[in-house]
């Protein structure tokens, strides 16, 4: 009796689109490619009457536009409220029970683990299982600009399960983890370091694992991306095969635009018996295992995987079956490290075994959550064909935060039951967590992660661990040259470094920008646009592009950014000049040839310039205008607190002119300095005014003598400097406010804890006493 109830998978479908965009009516949802999935599973039963009248429970594996909270969720063609009844109404199916699945790429073998029992036990007579995505097909048509329905819905009873448990915590969240290309990278740079490996050699060893995967894809019918990719392809940084994030290039990772369905049917031995389904179709779920592991920065070892190696030892070890005896795999390979790590807990080299059977995610299709759904009915297809064959899936979900195994064969297992992981979620749950840091710290470094936008870096963290436990740290957002310097220069694994807490957030302490270094040193920055000296407590910032003007693009934007953060942060700096090379020009504005182009546009958070829409400034910006400053080089000039003009120098917003306006603060800055009606006169004309005229309008306030500009600046820069820094900075804040509140009266109560702050200062206290004793000051910035 006991092998009547053996759960057994009878019924398998796959679809897929290669939708061209031409025809709207005959776009895929995930859907349609669901309920064609379903229809392809009845039929390969050979009895889909018989089977339909079986089917009493549906279960629709959940879309990724519904992975997200709905307040975030992306839904331009409308989404459908119920799945699963949609897809039994469209099947002509009558379950009495419907469930929408929690989000994860476990989903597919996860839901047929819990099935088996629930067959096995009775509480189920037959199970069908689907899943579809149609985000290439979502992608092509808002790029068309066409217009598709997904809003179609069944009405019914559904057992919605939500997002399920989270699996990020929030100090990771606040510290630097996020998307999975910037969370599995961490992975990848651990496995690296635990190896032993530089960075050169580990992007070779994941090329040459990952294009054997693509050999399986170009052959299987239902693969998105069918072309062979070799290791040397992959591998190399190209237009096709930019960088996603260090160490990945495009088709190391899942590619998530796919318009592809998965079903799958599972009844029991007795029930497919009575329905008339033939034996040849039978593929049996032996051994089998679910958990769920701890956040990422919790974990002890980031190179492992915990549950991976708890989920495939119980699922061999309830098979009877060691790793050897396996005939065939499909190891989840949405990111290379999966791959790496089941196949070391396997024991099998991935170089003599293959671990795919469709292709996996960078070339089959990362088809969501629903991927593992492709690989079981592949699976189930392969082992038909091989009389007495066995394979072994595992899929993952979250950040490796969600495992689930099972291994198939076509011959039934003696005495099969169902198999618990209860004790291996205790298992895990036995683990002490690592502690998280959340203070300025010191440690190693055991692993980072540098994300790629379009045009370049945007964002990076680092992973370190110290005495007290594991610090995350972010890199300041827009610092192209910290992120380039973790990628190009010497390799920041085990290196020694410190955090510093900012806003209730870990950032990477980074060696003074304004020391001379050398160029090999570690996290040395360089900039190629921008030139820097310091002298002593004046930071001098000249603008290099002398050929165009220094007109400023996205890179120079960027090197400026960044330089401008450290400038307020440095303790040691209290002045900042900015000037342009050459003696035709300040700043010429924006690049206009860039933008015609089609170049990189984009500007750091603290606008042109790095400064334009930096407006919590507390140390002054002179602006030492030397030669012409054209729209944005006049709004530099703007946004700086003092500004010197060459004599023969000359100014204007001539955007108007091009069919633009001052957009980064000359329409409002101008108006502010110099009066309404002065300002509307230049703004709307765009006319060039010199320097006394400038001047007398109050747009600077002193004019130098040809060339000397710079020197003018430096004598400014050493009159505020006899001043105390502190008060300099708590004028600053005053004045910021002043600029935010706008009405006297409520920038004036603003004084009032600027000035609590300053009296805690020991510059008051040395101002007054320097001037009781009747010398000379002596500041410290404290």
């Amino acid at each position: 009796m006991t092998a009547e109830l053996a759960p057994v998978l009878v019924g398998i479908g796959q679809a897929i689109s290669h939708w061209d965009g031409n025809d709207p009516a005959s776009a895929p949802s995930p859907i349609a490619l669901a309920s064609e999935a379903i229809d392809l599973a009845l039929e390969d039963t050979t009895v889909p009457a018989s089977i339909k009248k079986l089917i009493d429970t549906l279960v629709f594996v959940r879309t990724m536009q519904d992975s997200v909270p709905a307040k975030i969720a992306r839904m331009p063609f409308g989404r459908c409220e119920n799945p699963p009844a949609t897809v039994a109404e469209h099947a002509s199916l009558n379950p009495s029970r419907l469930i929408y699945s929690e989000v994860g790429g476990h989903q597919p073998q996860a839901l047929v683990n819990e099935f088996a029992k629930k067959l096995f036990d009775g509480e189920v007579k037959a199970v069908a299982l689907c899943g579809g995505e149609a985000a290439a097909a979502l992608k092509l048509a808002r790029k068309k600009r066409l217009k598709l329905d997904w809003s179609s819905s069944a009405s019914a009873e559904m057992e919605d399960r939500g997002l399920g448990a989270a699996i990020a915590t929030e100090y990771g969240l606040k510290n630097g983890l996020g998307l999975p290309t910037q969370t599995y990278a961490i992975f990848e740079h651990a496995i690296r370091n635990r190896l032993g490996l530089d960075r050169e050699a580990y992007s070779k060893q994941i090329s040459e694992l990952l294009a054997p995967f693509s050999e399986v894809a170009a052959k299987h019918p239902c693969a998105q991306f069918k072309e062979v990719r070799s290791a040397d392809f992959l591998g190399t940084l190209s237009k096709e095969n930019y960088r996603i994030s260090d160490p990945y290039l495009r088709w190391h990772v899942a590619q998530e635009s796919v318009n592809q369905g998965a079903a799958v049917i599972m009844t029991t031995v007795g029930a497919a018996k009575r329905a008339g389904i033939p034996e040849d179709k039978y593929v049996y779920l032996h051994g089998h295992a679910s958990v769920a592991d701890r956040p990422v920065v919790e974990r002890e070892d980031l190179s492992r995987s915990k549950a991976i190696d708890l989920v495939l030892n119980r699922t061999l070890s309830s098979s009877e079956l060691s790793a050897e005896d396996v005939d065939l795999f499909d190891i989840y390979s949405c990111f290379p490290c999966v791959v790496q790590i089941a196949a070391e807990v396997l024991g099998v080299d991935w170089r003599d075994k293959l671990l795919t059977v469709t292709g996996g995610l960078p070339f089959f299709g990362g088809a969501g959550n629903n991927y593992s759904m492709h690989a079981i009915a592949t699976m189930v297809e392969k082992i038909r064909a091989r009389e007495g064959a066995t394979g072994l899936i595992l899929a993952n979900g979250g950040f490796m935060s969600k495992e689930a195994a099972g291994l198939y064969c076509s011959k039934p297992m003696e005495n099969w039951a169902p198999v618990s992981s209860e004790d291996l979620q205790k298992k895990i749950e036995s683990i002490p967590a690592i502690k998280t840091v959340a203070s300025e710290t010191e440690g190693k470094i055991e692993s980072y992660s540098v994300v790629s936008g379009r045009h370049s870096f945007e964002r990076g963290y680092v992973s370190i661990m110290t005495d007290e436990g594991r610090a995350l740290a972010k890199m300041p957002s827009g610092h192209r040259a910290t992120l380039s310097a973790f990628l190009h220069g010497p390799d920041p694994l085990g290196r020694t470094v410190s955090v510093r807490r900012e806003r209730n957030t870990n950032y990477l302490k980074m060696p003074s920008l304004f020391e001379l270094r050398g160029a090999d040193a570690f996290l040395s920055r360089s900039f190629k646009f921008v030139k820097i000296e310091r002298r002593d407590r004046v930071l001098e910032i000249t603008l290099n592009r002398p050929k165009s003007y220094n007109a400023l693009h996205a890179a120079a934007h960027f090197e400026l950014a960044e330089i401008f953060d450290e400038f307020e942060r440095d303790p040691d700096l209290w002045v900042a000049i900015i000037t342009g090379s050459g003696e035709k020009a300040f700043c010429a504005g924006n690049d206009l040839v860039v933008t015609a182009s089609g170049g990189d546009m984009s500007v750091p958070r603290s606008g042109f310039g790095g400064l334009c829409e930096r407006f919590d400034r507390q140390k002054p910006v002179i602006a030492a205008v030397n030669g012409a400053a054209m729209g944005g080089g006049l709004e530099i000039a703007l946004a700086c607190d003092l500004a010197i003009m060459d004599e023969n120098a000359t100014c204007a917003l001539p955007e108007v002119k091009v069919g633009l306006f001052a957009a980064a603060g000359g329409v409002q800055r101008l108006t502010r300095q110099i009066g309404r009606k002065a300002a509307m006169e230049l703004i709307l004309t765009g006319r060039t005014i010199g320097a006394h005229e400038a001047l007398n309008l109050g747009v600077i306030n002193s004019v130098a003598q040809p060339g000397e500009a710079l020197a003018e600046a430096r004598l400014l820069a050493d009159q505020i400097l006899k001043a105390s820094p502190s008060a300099v900075r708590a004028s600053k804040r005053a004045l910021n406010a002043f600029e935010e509140i706008e009405n006297l009266e409520g920038a004036m109560k603003a004084n009032v804890p600027i000035m609590r702050e300053l009296f805690r200062t020991k510059d008051l206290q040395e101002g007054v006493t320097a001037f009781a004793e009747k010398r000379e000051p002596k500041w410290t910035n404290s």
